[in-house]
C-alpha cells in the first residue's frame, strides 16, 4: 500500500490553487470565471473505496423508490387494499424519508457519520424484512416508514460525506459516480418490479435488497473511518438540537399528511385536512424562528438562507422533486392503464427517461467541474423540462411511440442537468464550512418536493377524473380505485362506456402533466432572474477527517491473526 494511501486525508495537500478563495458574501461572486484549476484533485484508494461504496448503497435507495411503481397493483391485489392504501404505500416512504433527513445529517455532524450511516442501513434492513413478510396493508406501511428512515439517512449522508473529503470544485465530477448508481437503480427498478410482478411473487422486490443491506452493514463500520471533532459524550448530547428537530419533524409530517390526503381522501375544507395543515404551517414558521433566533446549536444553520440566490436554488430543488417522482409514478401508470402495457413493458418503456437522466447528470457534473460554472446547466435543464412537460400534455391526443419516447428522452436530460447543477450550486453559495449542511438541506428540499408531488398528483388526478366521469354519467368511485381498476378497464366492451372511461383516465393524466408544465415555467423564470454565479474554488473545510491508518491497522491485525492460525 502506498504512503499516500496510508496518510490521513487531513494531512494531504488540496491542490486547487487558483483562483484565490473568496470571502462570503463577496461582490467577486458576480464575476463568472471559467478558468480550470491548475491541477486535478485525485482521491486515494481508500477515498475511492468510500465513493464507490456510497454509490452502491444509494443503488438500493433509488431501486426501492421505483421498483414498487410497476408492482404496486400486484401488492394491492394480494393484500386486498384500495387505491388510497396503494397511495400510502408509496407516500409513507417518501414522507418519512424527507422529514428525517435534516435531523440525521445534523446528528451525524456531532456523533459521527459512520454511526449514523450504519444505523440508517440497519433501519432500511428492518423495514425491508417487514415489507417482504407483510400479510396486511398495515404491516406493509409500517415497513415502508422504517425503510424511509433508513433510505433518507443513506441518501442524504451519501452526499454529505462527499463534502468531508472531496474539494468542492471536484465534487460534481466524483459525485457523478453516486448519481450514476442512483440512476441505474431508477432505471432497473420499474423493469425489475414489472418482471417480478408478472412472473413470481411481488415479495421478491424486497428480498433482492437484503444482500446489499448485508454488504453495507459489514463494510461501512470498517471502511468509513471519518472522525468527528473531539468532544465528550455529554458535550455531544448538548450540541444536538433535540427541540428544533422535534418541532420540525412533527410540523413537516403534519403538513405532508394534509397535502397528501387533501382533496382525495378528505375534502380540503374538512377538519381532517385543515387541522394538520395549519399545525404544520405554524410549526414550520416556529421552526424558522427558533433556528434563526433561539437555538444555540441549530440543526439547520440559518446562514443557508441569507442570500436570495441560495433560497431560489432550494426552491428549485423542491420543484424538481415535485416533477421527479410525479414522472416516475404517473408516466408508467399512464402506460399500464391507457396504453395497456404490462408492468414489465411499462418498466422497459421508462428506460429512455432514466438512462438519459444518468448520462445527463454525469456529463453535467464533469462540465460544471471543468468550467467552474453551474448556472448554464440549471437554465438549460429547466428550459428542456418545459419542452418535455409540454410534450407530456399532448399524450391525450397523440401517445404514439415517437411522442412518448422523445418526451422521456427530454425529461431525463432535464432532470440530470438540474439535479447535479443545483446540488453543487447551493454548496458554492454557502459560507465555507457549511457545505455539509447545504448538501443536507438541498437533498431534503428535493425529497420534500417528491413527497408533496405525490400528494398533488393524486389529488389532481382523482378530482379531475371524477369530474369527467360525472360529466359522462359514470360511477365516480372508479377514480378512487384507479390502479386496481386497470384489469377491468381493459376488459370493457367497445362502446361509449369504454371510450368515456378511457378518456377520463386521459384527462386526469393531462391535467397532472399540465401542472408539471406550469412548475417548469415557474422554475425557469426564478432561476433566470435570481440565481447568481458563485466560485467553486475553495479549500476543503470539514471537522470530519478520514483516518486511513485505522482501517489498515485493522486489516494488518486480521491478516496477522489468520497467518498465525495457518502456522
Amino acid at each position: 500500500m502506498s504512503g499516500s494511501d496510508n496518510a490521513s486525508s487531513s494531512d494531504r495537500e488540496i491542490v486547487v490553487k487558483e483562483p484565490p478563495i473568496v470571502d462570503w458574501p463577496s461582490d467577486k461572486m458576480a464575476s463568472e470565471t471559467q478558468k480550470p484549476a491548475e491541477e486535478e484533485w485525485k482521491p486515494s484508494k481508500h477515498e475511492k473505496a468510500i465513493i464507490y461504496t456510497l454509490a452502491f448503497l444509494n443503488l438500493i435507495v433509488s431501486l426501492d423508490a421505483t421498483i414498487i411503481v410497476t408492482s404496486l397493483s400486484a401488492i394491492i391485489s394480494e393484500l386486498q387494499g384500495t387505491t388510497t392504501q396503494a397511495f400510502w404505500i408509496a407516500t409513507s416512504y417518501l414522507l418519512v424519508n424527507a422529514v428525517t433527513m435534516p435531523m440525521i445529517c445534523s446528528v451525524s455532524d456531532i456523533i459521527g457519520r459512520p454511526i449514523c450511516l450504519t444505523f440508517s442501513i440497519a433501519a432500511f434492513s428492518v423495514g425491508t424484512l417487514l415489507c417482504c413478510t407483510a400479510h396486511s396493508i398495515t404491516q406493509m406501511i409500517v415497513g415502508r416508514c422504517i425503510q424511509g428512515v433508513g433510505g433518507g439517512g443513506i441518501h442524504s449522508l451519501g452526499l454529505v460525506i462527499h463534502t468531508d473529503f472531496v474539494p468542492l470544485r471536484w465534487r460534481p465530477k466524483w459525485y457523478s459516480v453516486t448519481l450514476a448508481a442512483w440512476a441505474v437503480g431508477l432505471s432497473i427498478g420499474p423493469v425489475t418490479g414489472g418482471a417480478i410482478a408478472d412472473r413470481t411473487t411481488w415479495r421478491w422486490i424486497f428480498y433482492i435488497m437484503l444482500p446489499i443491506c448485508g454488504f453495507g452493514l459489514v463494510v461501512v463500520p470498517y471502511l468509513l473511518t471519518l472522525r468527528p471533532k473531539e468532544a465528550t459524550f455529554q458535550e455531544k448530547l448538548r450540541r444536538i438540537d433535540w427541540l428544533g428537530g422535534f418541532i420540525f419533524t412533527g410540523s413537516a409530517t403534519a403538513f405532508l399528511i394534509a397535502i397528501s390526503w387533501g382533496g382525495s381522501q378528505h375534502a380540503w375544507n374538512s377538519a381532517a385536512t385543515l387541522v394538520p395543515l395549519v399545525l404544520g404551517i405554524v410549526g414550520l414558521i416556529a421552526t424558522s424562528f427558533y433556528v434563526g433566533y433561539i437555538a444555540k446549536y441549530p440543526f439547520i444553520p440559518s446562514a443557508l438562507f441569507k442570500d436570495i440566490s441560495s433560497i431560489i436554488t432550494y426552491i428549485g430543488a423542491f420543484l424538481q422533486g415535485v416533477l421527479l417522482y410525479g414522472q416516475l409514478y404517473y408516466c408508467p401508470f399512464y402506460l399500464m392503464s391507457v396504453k395497456e402495457f404490462t408492468p414489465t413493458i411499462a418498466g422497459v418503456a421508462t428506460l429512455p427517461n432514466l438512462l438519459t437522466f444518468a448520462i445527463s447528470g454525469i456529463v453535467t457534473g464533469r462540465l460544471v467541474t471543468r468550467f467552474n460554472n453551474f448556472r448554464w446547466a440549471i437554465w438549460f435543464g429547466w428550459f428542456v423540462s418545459c419542452i418535455a412537460t409540454a410534450m407530456y400534455t399532448i399524450w391525450r391526443v397523440n401517445d404514439s411511440a415517437p411522442v412518448w419516447v422523445i418526451s422521456y428522452l427530454l425529461g431525463g436530460i432535464s432532470h440530470g442537468a438540474i439535479l447535479n447543477a443545483q446540488n453543487f450550486g447551493t454548496q458554492s453559495m454557502c459560507k465555507p464550512g457549511d457545505e455539509g449542511a447545504a448538501a443536507a438541506m438541498y437533498i431534503f428540499a428535493r425529497q420534500f418536493g417528491m413527497a408533496v408531488g405525490v400528494g398533488i398528483g393524486a389529488s389532481t388526478f382523482q378530482n379531475v377524473m371524477k369530474l369527467k366521469l360525472r360529466w359522462e354519467g359514470l360511477d365516480t368511485s372508479i377514480a378512487d380505485y384507479a390502479e386496481s381498476y386497470i384489469p377491468t378497464l381493459h376488459l370493457l366492451p367497445v362502446g361509449h362506456v369504454r371510450d368515456a372511461t378511457y378518456d377520463s383516465f386521459k384527462l386526469g393524466f393531462q391535467v397532472v402533466f399540465a401542472t408539471w408544465l406550469g412548475i417548469s415555467v415557474l422554475a425557469l423564470f426564478l432561476t433566470l432572474v435570481f440565481v447568481k454565479h458563485a466560485d467553486m474554488n475553495r479549500k476543503l473545510d470539514s471537522d470530519h477527517t478520514i483516518d486511513s491508518t485505522r482501517m489498515f491497522r485493522h486489516w494488518d491485525k486480521k491478516r496477522s491473526s489468520m497467518e498465525g492460525v495457518r502456522e
